[in-house]
């Protein structure tokens, strides 16, 4: 069925499922012991109403600082005077942001709201955390790679806690009805870790999600930040003296790792010519979801790119498992 670049056939990528031999033995003790941590912790939020020419939405400007103090910028887009309704949190790309209120008009048109934030250091929010390496690579790959526990994604996790847990508080300024989660590429990556990290989640949406079945990745991804680590390994240890280090600071945010907890419904879709997340990674998390409802939609001929075709299905998905009206 039409083309294939760089990867497994496709009825070959259906029934891929790695064995996890990267994920770490103590890999449950390890994110039980950072959510503890954070339970100590309420994070300073501040949400500002500003004025917004669509008649129909309310739209509030948020900084979130978190664990570290890091002040993370974010927004609410919620239906004009809605109190209490479904919500989505959403979760951008590498070296994405935020985004704009107008991104996010499709999903509040069917009564839902939506939170998104920038992940620390992208967008125009900054990175407070220390990192014990430098490296000749840019990017947010490689900070922290040999200490799981101050690794840069360990950092982006443990925002992604404390955001969903304000938003499901009293404090937040719209009560939930249901909780969804999105994103695309890295945002599809963050989304489905952090289902089953704080579980109680209704949706996740992961379109070509990144962060995911690192060891597969780093051996087909021809373009985007696997290519960090690639280049790293290239020009830093061309004897991949460090792998096994590397590897086991990755088993703990592989998102492949977290997919055995996520039982909620969960929607995915994958270009078979994506040479930034290669198809067989993809499918490596499809095929570990332990959803009963789960669907992966396939289309030959995209890369990585967006697809309008592709949010047609997420809009249906979203009417049927959070707005519950199909």
């Amino acid at each position: 069925m039409g083309r294939q670049v760089g990867d497994f056939p496709l009825e070959e990528l259906k029934g891929y499922k790695p064995k996890l031999v990267y994920k770490p033995a103590d890999f449950k003790e390890f994110w039980e012991k950072q959510m503890t941590d954070l339970s100590t912790i309420s994070p300073k939020v501040s949400v500002k109403w500003r004025d917004y020419p669509v008649p129909t939405v309310d739209v509030a400007d948020i900084t979130f600082k978190s664990w570290d103090g890091t002040p993370l910028k974010g927004q609410l887009i919620k239906p004009k005077s809605l109190e209490k309704c479904p919500v989505i949190i959403n979760h951008h790309g590498y070296t994405g942001s935020c985004g704009l209120p107008i991104d996010f008009l499709k999903w509040t048109s069917l009564g839902v709201a939506i939170y998104s934030f920038d992940v620390r250091g992208q967008g125009n929010s900054p990175d407070f955390a220390q990192y014990v390496n430098g490296s000749r690579i840019p990017g947010w790959m490689l900070q922290g790679i040999h200490d799981p526990a101050s690794y840069y994604y360990t950092n982006v996790y443990k925002d992604l806690i404390m955001q969903v847990n304000w938003i499901k508080s009293e404090n937040a300024p719209i009560t939930l009805t249901k909780l969804g989660l999105t994103g695309s590429s890295q945002g599809g990556g963050l989304s489905l870790s952090l289902a089953a990290l704080v579980g109680d989640i209704d949706l996740v949406i992961a379109d070509y999600p990144f962060i995911a079945n690192f060891e597969r990745a780093l051996e087909v991804a021809n373009l985007g930040p696997y290519m960090e680590i690639v280049n790293y390994f290239k020009f830093s240890d061309p004897q991949y003296k460090s792998y096994e280090s590397v590897m086991r600071t990755l088993g703990y945010i592989d998102s492949v790792h977290f997919c055995d907890a996520i039982t909620c419904p969960t929607l995915m879709t994958i270009g078979l010519e994506d040479a930034v997340t290669p198809p067989s990674t993809v499918f490596a998390a499809y095929n570990h979801l332990a959803s009963i409802e789960k669907r992966i939609e396939v289309y030959p001929q995209f890369t990585h790119e967006n697809n309008p075709f592709h949010e047609e299905n997420k809009l249906s998905f979203i009417m049927k498992y959070l707005v519950n009206t199909l």
